[in-house]
C-alpha cells in the first residue's frame, strides 16, 4: 500500500550524512534491533522515546515533516539524482515497468525511481505488514556506538561488542543470556527523477553527482545501450572488432585453399609427362625408373585466434 505522494524537494547535490546519525538507539540494552538518525524526545507518539533526527535528512521544502515514530517515512525527493555520501543505490523501480522495489511513495509512468541506503545496507518494505520502507543491516560480530533513551534523554554514550553477554532475571532467577545480532535500521532515501533531470555530460566526472546519476541510467539503459554492436567484453575487444577479426581470417583461410588446389593440379600435370626412358642396357633386371614423388598433405585449416 502506498502512501500519499509528499514531494520534499529537489535533492541534487550530495548531502552529507553526519557521523553522529549513524548512532543506533535501542529501544532497551539488550534489544536485538535499533534505528539510526534519531535523537531522544519525550515524544507521546511512540513508547521508545525517539523521534527522527531531522539533521539526518538532506533538505526539504517543507520543513515541518516529521513522523510519528521512527523512520516512518517524509516522501520521497525530486528532481533526485544524488544519494548522499556514504549511502548508495539499495533498490530500483521505474513507473513503466512491472516489477521493481515497491515503494512506499507511488511511481509516476515517467519516473525512475532510486532507494539510497548506507553502504551494506538493503531496502526493507513489504506493503501491508511494514509501516514504512526502511534500509536494514544486520550485525552479528565487531563494535558499534548505541545508546538508549528514558524520559527524552539518552542514557550515555557507549559501544556495543557483538557477540554480548548479559545477565537477566527471571522468575525470580538470574540467567546468562547471549545477544548474538542486533538490526540496524536506517533512514532509506527515495529518490524519483524523470530522463530530462539527468544533466548531459561530454567526458566523465566525479563519482557522485555520479553517484546516482551515471550509476542508475547505467542500470536502467543497460538493455538498449551500445546498440550498434561496440559494446566492450572482459576481453577487450568489441563484438564488432571480433566479427572484422574473423571475416579477415575468413578470406586467408580460402586463399590457402585455392594455393593448394593450384599446386596439387601443377604437380599432377608433371607426373602425367611421358618419362624418357633410359636406355635398356643402362637398366638392372628387375629395377624400373625412378619417378619423382610428391607428398601432397592436406591443406592446414586456420583457425583465427580470438582473444
Amino acid at each position: 500500500m502506498t502512501s500519499p505522494r509528499t514531494n520534499l524537494g529537489p535533492l541534487t547535490t550530495e548531502f552529507t550524512y553526519p557521523a553522529s546519525c549513524t548512532v543506533v538507539v535501542q529501544a532497551c540494552e539488550n534489544c536485538g534491533f535499533g534505528w539510526q538518525a534519531q535523537t531522544c524526545s519525550d515524544n507521546i507518539l511512540n513508547e521508545q522515546g525517539v523521534q527522527d533526527n531531522a539533521n539526518c535528512w538532506p533538505d526539504r521544502t517543507n520543513s515541518s515533516v516529521y513522523t510519528e515514530a521512527a523512520l516512518y517515512g517524509w516522501g520521497f525527493y525530486s528532481p533526485g539524482i544524488s544519494c548522499p555520501a556514504g549511502y548508495a543505490t539499495g533498490c530500483v523501480a521505474t513507473g513503466s515497468a512491472k516489477g521493481g522495489f515497491p515503494f512506499q511513495f507511488s511511481v509516476l509512468k515517467h519516473e525512475t525511481v532510486v532507494g539510497c541506503c548506507p553502504t551494506g545496507f538493503q531496502c526493507k518494505y513489504n506493503p501491508g505488514y511494514d509501516p514504512a520502507q526502511t534500509c536494514y543491516s544486520v550485525a552479528t560480530t565487531g563494535s558499534f556506538a548505541t545508546v538508549q533513551c528514558s524520559a527524552g534523554k539518552s542514557n550515555g554514550f557507549s559501544y556495543l561488542e557483538l557477540p554480548m553477554t548479559y545477565t537477566e532475571t527471571l522468575s525470580s532467577e538470574v540467567a546468562t543470556s547471549t545477544l548474538r545480532a542486533v538490526t540496524i535500521f536506517a533512514p532509506l532515501f527515495q529518490l524519483n527523477f524523470q530522463s530530462t533531470d539527468i544533466p548531459t555530460r561530454s567526458t566523465p566526472t566525479s563519482d557522485t553527482a555520479s553517484g546516482l546519476s551515471a550509476q542508475t541510467v547505467a542500470a536502467s539503459t543497460s538493455a538498449t545501450s551500445h546498440a550498434d554492436g561496440e559494446s566492450f567484453t572482459n576481453g577487450g575487444l568489441s563484438i564488432g572488432a571480433k566479427a572484422g577479426i574473423g571475416a579477415a581470417a575468413g578470406v586467408v583461410f580460402v586463399a590457402i585453399i585455392a594455393a593448394a588446389v593450384f599446386l596439387l593440379l601443377r604437380k599432377r600435370r608433371t607426373i602425367r609427362t611421358p618419362l624418357p626412358e633410359p636406355p635398356k642396357d643402362e637398366l638392372s633386371p628387375g629395377i624400373v625408373s625412378p619417378a619423382e614423388l610428391y607428398d601432397h598433405a592436406n591443406p592446414h585449416t586456420l583457425r583465427p585466434e580470438l582473444p
